[in-house]
């Protein structure tokens, strides 16, 4: 009696212990979600902070561009030296406003980053075009 007793407890032991590592479908399915979505936001970030070092350079590029324009602006005559301190003034200004919005990219959701990256693009397109408009005058 006590053999079966103790074999009993052993087959027991056996059956719970398989049951315990078996996982549910809805646990299967439920970690194969959670990887697809860990992934995801590992793709997005990585795909904002491309777009980020991105529009840093053309940002870059826009202010070595601004600061050709004000050494450029030292050399003029006094009225033309006004006029092209004053747009610079402006083109600097929008500059920090574009690089203020993708400074915080890192919190937003993919919707968020890309709408502020469109919205970074517009206006790094109008401000380069305007620095192109504005060198042309003056060679004119």
């Amino acid at each position: 009696m006590t053999n079966k007793l103790i074999l009993l407890v052993a087959m027991t032991g056996v059956l719970l212990s398989c049951q315990s590592e078996k996982k549910t479908t809805a646990e299967t399915r439920t970690e194969a979600v959670e990887e697809a979505a860990d992934k995801a936001a590992r793709e997005m970030k990585e795909e904002a902070a491309e777009a980020k070092a991105a529009l840093a350079k053309r940002l870059d590029q826009l202010d070595a561009e601004i600061d050709s324009l004000e050494a450029r602006a030292s050399k003029a005559t006094a009225k033309s030296k006004a006029k092209l301190n004053a747009e610079a003034k402006e083109l600097r200004a929008e500059a920090v406003r574009l690089r203020g919005r993708i400074s915080n990219w890192d919190d937003k959701m993919a919707s968020g980053w890309r709408t502020a990256k469109g919205e970074v693009e517009e206006g790094l397109d109008k401000t380069e075009a305007a620095i192109k408009k504005l060198v042309a005058d003056i060679k004119d």
